[in-house]
């Protein structure tokens, strides 16, 4: 079987794109389980069980390579009455930064 060039180019774009949704999701369960783990740690709460991702850009690593930085907000509560913003950036596959905003200790 025969395929044209166009098909090819559908096909890797196709397979681009499948690529993109797969490695988003694995990386929003990575900084979930980062920014759950964190609260804990802290003692508060992280509110909702999720994650949204806010910005992707590409940027070099430390060794110069470039790859993705995606940077994603969540919300959290200390004292179960007020909710709070934090942030976490992913840079290809490492935590690069995990913050939460100034709370109220319970």
């Amino acid at each position: 079987m025969y395929y044209s060039p166009d098909n090819l180019l559908w096909f890797l774009l196709l397979a681009a794109v499948a690529w993109y949704i797969w490695a988003n999701m694995a990386a929003k369960e990575q900084v979930k389980r980062a920014a759950a783990n964190h609260c804990k740690q802290l003692g508060v709460q992280l509110l909702d069980d999720t994650v949204a991702l806010v910005r992707t850009r590409l940027k070099r690593d430390r060794r110069g390579q470039i790859s993705l930085q995606r940077s994603y907000e969540f919300e959290f509560t200390s004292t179960g009455e007020h909710r709070y913003s934090g942030m976490a950036i992913l840079h290809g596959r490492r935590i690069e930064q995990l913050q939460l905003s100034p709370h109220h200790l319970s």
